[in-house]
């Protein structure tokens, strides 16, 4: 056993710091990652109403968010490469944790008044904005905690390693920097498909890039981006027209409530950025969280 152990660590010093890994045969991985996601999620679907008819519960078809990661989990396993180093697993501070928690707030307000701007001047069909208002609208509880969860823990973290993680590492070392996160950015938003919320998710993917690659960590993009989805599916979920009203003024988010989301997430921002330098995988200072 020790023996093995030490042949581990040995192999684990040699390894090469990089995937072997093209950015196109990278690209090319993550596109067939989302396809393969998508065809499980639809046959899925089809299989159980075509069983069942019209089905009630939403949360077993939400489980193949898992499976966006299972071929870049394949290829590196291939390869013999660590999985903490290719989906940049690294540890932070506790510090950038809790600032990675008021961006998260301050981004989900921000992208809910870019949605109210672009939907004022490109509506969406309103057949289309109901059904999606209707996926989390389960009257099932355990139903809509698994949704929640899923929503939330399940696509921040299979999204963010995929994303930030396997993508953008791999062209970071490759391409100027500015490249490397739009690019992952941009097929972020492309890949949630309705074109009235491409440019809100891409500019929410760059921020994202922006925080993993200055942290050398997708734990706060993580967070970050499960705790911007957490509070979209409450608000879908649970919001009143008495919260509305404090929230909302004609039909745009109060433009005090703005503000502070936008100096917090300056703030924030500039606190991550502040305790973040670019070191190696393994040389993130500061307490762990």
């Amino acid at each position: 056993m020790l023996m093995q152990e030490v042949e581990e660590k040995k192999y684990s010093e040699s390894v090469e710091s990089e995937l072997p890994i093209s950015p196109g045969r990278a690209g090319m991985i993550v596109f067939f990652s989302i396809l393969l996601f998508m065809i499980i999620g639809v046959m899925g679907r089809l299989f159980a109403e075509s069983i069942w008819g019209q089905v009630e519960w939403k949360s077993p078809f939400m489980v193949v968010e898992i499976f966006i990661v299972i071929p870049a989990i394949l290829i590196i396993r291939k390869y013999r490469f660590p999985l903490k180093a290719a989906f940049r697993l690294n540890p932070v501070s506790l510090d950038i944790m809790i600032w990675s928690f008021m961006v998260g707030i301050s981004l989900a307000i921000l992208g809910d008044q870019l949605d109210r701007i672009i939907q004022s001047w490109y509506p969406m069909p309103v057949e289309l904005l109901e059904q999606l208002e209707l996926t989390f609208q389960t009257t099932y509880a355990v139903d809509f905690i698994t949704l929640f969860l899923i929503g939330t823990a399940g696509a921040g973290i299979c999204e963010e390693v995929l994303f930030r993680g396997f993508f953008q590492k791999i062209l970071e070392k490759r391409m100027h920097i500015i490249a490397a996160i739009i690019f992952p950015a941009v097929l972020f938003g492309i890949i949630h498909v309705l074109p009235w919320l491409i440019f809100q998710i891409t500019i929410l993917g760059v921020v994202l890039g922006l925080i993993a690659w200055r942290t050398d960590s997708v734990y706060p993009t993580i967070l970050i981006h499960a705790v911007n989805n957490a509070i979209a599916i409450l608000f879908l979920k649970f919001a009143t027209p008495k919260v509305e009203s404090l929230y909302l003024k004609n039909e745009f988010v109060d433009s005090k409530i703005v503000l502070v989301s936008i100096a917090i997430f300056i703030f924030s921002i500039t606190r991550i950025w502040n305790k973040s330098s670019k070191k190696s995988d393994t040389e993130i200072a500061g307490p762990h969280f």
